[in-house]
């Protein structure tokens, strides 16, 4: 069972990259959620991971801690820009209103 959920990861992983490149956020988030649950289906029997597996997510853990913060700064970069503008329309629409 664990070779499979295993098999599983690096695929997610570079759907994920192949999202947050097209900045399509919300998908990466929504199959992030997906590999936290394959994780958490192979730690609820450690004792079937062998030193191979263990090595594979030591190196897959490196991998998804730069992509969870790729979304990370990705998510803040969408809120700075929708926070202008939003702040750009008020201005728009006080100048209108002036007029």
């Amino acid at each position: 069972m664990s070779a499979s959920l295993l098999s599983q990861l690096a695929p997610d992983l570079s759907v994920i990259n192949q999202y947050l490149a097209e900045g399509d956020i919300e998908s990466a988030q929504s199959k992030l959620l997906l590999i936290d649950r394959t994780l958490k289906a192979l730690f609820t029997s450690p004792e079937n991971l062998s030193e191979n597996d263990v090595l594979f997510l030591s190196d897959f853990s490196i991998k998804l801690n730069t992509t969870v913060l790729e979304i990370s700064l990705k998510k803040q970069q969408a809120a700075k820009e929708l926070g202008i503008h939003i702040n750009t329309q008020k201005k728009i629409n006080v100048y209108k209103n002036i007029k």
